[in-house]
């Protein structure tokens, strides 16, 4: 009888033990999956956090490469710009040029209608108006004589060249006559002034056009340089955005792993403390 209450004692006091266990185990596993939530749900945390950060670098990058963009277009433009403003100043210091050449003709031609006046100062005009006459009419005849050649009429054109012919020796005769008074070297000394006028004018204005091709050429040097600094300044641009956007999605990725991981850490600590909660229900 005495035997049989140790026994019972025994196997009390080893079921007691057992249940001492359990409860302990379940204590320790239940603290382990509280330290996992709490680090998992913390590592989630973080990994949406940095999904916030990768946003706001790719926004970045993305930012980059837009104002990259646009400064290549830019550069483009001021290039297109620089290279028409390039024709523009090579055409206008050709006028320049041309001007200032056609200029000097004038003036040249001024002076050589300055000696001709003095030439032919002591000229009648009224003669010389009727030596012009005949020297008119004598081309008239000359080119009526021409007219009536081609049309197949040899005998009259004939006719009309000898008279074309008569008229101007007469008109030569004429004009010669006329050499008595400055009446012609004084309409040729006006237009001889009006030609000079003309000509300083030209020169003037060939200076002016010189000149402005001068500036639109610095303009134009001054805008391909932009060009080229644009170029370079959205090139370097682009590359950085493209490296803002990479390191955006590396930290997404890392961010999307942590929140995976932290999910996942937290699934095994709902597991733990479902397995704790049957190991405190064993130990009662």
């Amino acid at each position: 009888m005495v035997e049989k209450k140790a026994i019972k004692s025994t196997k009390r006091q080893r079921v007691t033990v057992s249940k001492n266990k359990l409860a302990a185990t379940a204590n320790d596993i239940e603290d382990a999956a509280i330290a996992a939530a709490i680090s998992g749900e913390q590592e989630a945390i973080q990994g949406a956090n940095k999904l916030k950060e990768a946003a706001q670098i790719g926004a970045v990058g993305t930012d980059f490469i837009a104002q990259g963009a646009s400064d290549l277009t830019r550069a483009a433009y001021e290039r297109i710009m620089s290279e028409r403003m390039a024709v523009l100043s090579e055409v206008v210091a050709t006028a320049g040029v041309v001007d200032v050449a056609e200029g000097a003709e004038m003036l040249a031609a001024s002076e050589d209608v300055g000696v001709v006046s003095a030439l032919v100062g002591m000229m009648s005009l009224g003669d010389l108006e009727h030596g012009m006459e005949l020297a008119r009419l004598s081309g008239e005849l000359y080119t009526a004589g021409e007219i009536i050649e081609a049309l197949k009429m040899p005998v009259l054109s004939l006719f009309l060249g000898n008279r074309a012919a008569r008229l101007h020796e007469m008109s030569v005769e004429q004009i010669r006559i006329a050499m008595s008074t400055d009446g012609i070297s004084k309409a040729l000394a006006a237009t001889g002034q009006k030609i000079n006028a003309l000509g300083q004018n030209e020169v003037e204005e060939g200076i002016l056009r010189m000149s402005t091709s001068e500036a639109v050429s610095v303009e134009s040097a001054r805008l391909s340089e932009a060009s080229d600094e644009l170029a370079v300044q959205g090139i370097t641009e682009l590359v950085i955005g493209n490296e803002v956007r990479e390191t955006a999605k590396l930290t997404a990725v890392e961010g999307a792993s942590e929140i995976s991981s932290g999910a996942a850490v937290m699934g095994a600590a709902l597991a733990m403390d479902e397995i704790a909660e049957t190991l405190k229900e064993k130990s009662k």
